[in-house]
């Protein structure tokens, strides 16, 4: 499979998980994620397992609150590290039923890994997610100096 036709694969795959927070069919998107992945949240929370991830996921879709709401995003850098593993960038955030856009406080940034198999179909392994946050006055000072 060549890096184009992979980068496509990804894209639709990852496309096919952000869909599943506005279907609620978080067992048929998990097909995208290896048995033992590992996926840490943007609070540091780390969930262990595809099983883990469906749970967790249908427990917080399900609470009235995020009912409706849809996960937005885009994949920004796809690299590969060789022909069965990629590292990708992406963005993203859930936009509840009621707002025209997610808040900036709400938007994060996520590292994930991919593989494939033997097949050509990448499934998702690890997932790191990070809130996108302005930096303070005292780090930005500290930034500073280390410039000097």
């Amino acid at each position: 499979m060549d890096n184009q036709a992979s980068i496509e694969a990804i894209q639709r795959a990852n496309l096919e998980i952000c869909n599943s927070f506005e279907t609620l069919d978080f067992r048929a998107a998990s097909r995208y994620l290896t048995e033992d992945c590992d996926y840490i949240a943007f609070n540091g929370t780390h969930l262990k397992g595809r099983e883990e991830y469906i749970r967790v996921h249908e427990e917080l879709m399900n609470n009235f609150m995020f009912r409706g709401a849809k996960l937005e995003g885009e994949i920004k850098q796809v690299r590969f590290l060789n022909e069965t593993t990629a590292v990708v960038i992406a963005t993203g955030a859930i936009r509840f039923r009621w707002q025209k856009q997610a808040p900036e406080s709400r938007q994060s940034i996520n590292t994930t890994v991919w593989v494939s198999d033997a097949a050509g179909d990448w499934q998702l392994t690890a997932f790191h997610n990070c809130r996108v946050k302005k930096i303070g006055r005292f780090a930005s000072w500290l930034l500073k100096l280390g410039k000097k």
